[in-house]
């Protein structure tokens, strides 16, 4: 074999195993911490970068961030818009539209507020007699119990549906609402490092806790590809990657 057809088998060798192994996915975002964090040079900081590239670099995967708010991020990944999303509860509806990949960590759901309100919450019920709304984010799941109490009419005017984090913290501050549910390690994020949560306080009632997943659209993702994420995250657990960078943002 001469050295020209040599160094052309070589390069198409190289071609063949690039297509098999490369590709490029489109991720979600948002700058909200301690999860996302975005710097005023567009760097990204935090537990769900990590997590998305180690996952990603496992499979040799590079991607895009798009910074989506997340009840049209939801819309996106089961329109193929958008290839993955992160921190995503598993539903039976959800299942049908995407691939769940994980668990990643367990997420704890709390009634943030003003502990000047002196709300006295023991149970989920006692939502109920709050005397202002509850704000809750757009298409976020929050447990059996409390979905059937938002998708009940008679219990519609208990709660606000608003679009991001941002906007339940600015409801909270104008006294439009009573509190909002969110996630307990935002809100002790929150608590401890940002001046805009100054007096928010939350009970010790737990609304929900469930697992949180890589979510993975069925209309971008195919059977195969969706296989060998899943075989890279597995290889990742069993590293103990995964569980090493929840506990470095713990």
């Amino acid at each position: 074999m001469s050295k020209l057809m040599a160094k052309l088998l070589l390069i198409l060798l190289s071609l063949i195993t690039f297509s098999a192994y490369s590709c490029q996915l489109d991720i979600r975002l948002q700058h909200y911490s301690p999860e996302s964090t975005k710097s005023t040079s567009n760097d990204w900081f935090g537990i769900d970068i990590d997590l998305t590239e180690a996952l990603l670099n496992e499979v040799q995967c590079n991607f895009n961030i798009l910074e989506i708010p997340w009840a049209r991020a939801l819309l996106m990944l089961a329109t193929g818009e958008i290839d993955i999303l992160i921190n995503v509860s598993k539903t039976h509806e959800r299942e049908q539209l995407y691939y769940f990949i994980g668990p990643i960590r367990n997420e704890e759901i709390v009634f943030a507020t003003y502990k000047s309100l002196n709300y006295n919450l023991t149970k989920i019920d006692d939502i109920l007699g709050l005397d202002k709304p509850i704000a809750i984010q757009r298409n976020a799941y929050y447990g059996e119990v409390l979905q059937r109490i938002i998708n009940n009419e008679k219990y519609k005017e208990l709660f606000v549906h608003v679009p991001s984090n941002e906007i339940k913290l600015k409801l909270l501050k104008r006294g439009r609402i009573s509190g909002f549910l969110e996630a307990k390690r935002n809100v002790i994020h929150g608590i401890n490092n940002d001046k805009i949560f100054a007096g928010v306080w939350f009970p010790a009632l737990i609304f929900h806790k469930n697992p949180v997943y890589f979510a993975l659209s069925k209309k971008s993702i195919s059977v195969e590809f969706k296989q060998r994420i899943s075989t890279g995250f597995e290889r990742l657990v069993a590293q103990g990657k995964v569980r090493a960078i929840v506990l470095k943002h713990q």
